[in-house]
């Protein structure tokens, strides 16, 4: 979704990913979100999203696109299996 539309938000992610097989599939996104913002392969901007008691929400932007194949999340580093090299 993120490489067609460049950026979504984690709802907007959830609402396309999430096929019901795990109880919290938001955390285990976020976490992966996270690694690929600070790898510096999206971009994480806090929007305010209107309501008073909110602190808003995240939209991540696609800012290094890797290919078709999804980075892989290991333990020290982050792999590409397009180029078939960790990051």
């Amino acid at each position: 979704m993120l490489r067609k539309n460049r950026s979504a938000t984690l709802q907007e992610l959830l609402l396309t990913l999430n096929d019901g097989k795990y109880k919290r599939p938001d955390s285990n996104l976020i976490k992966y979100l996270r690694r690929l913002s600070h790898a510096g392969i999206l971009e994480r901007e806090r929007i305010d999203d209107g309501k008073l008691t909110s602190n808003g929400v995240y939209r991540y932007t696609l800012v290094n696109d890797l290919g078709p194949k999804a980075p892989v999340i290991r333990k020290q580093a982050i792999y590409d299996p397009n180029a078939e090299e960790e990051l």
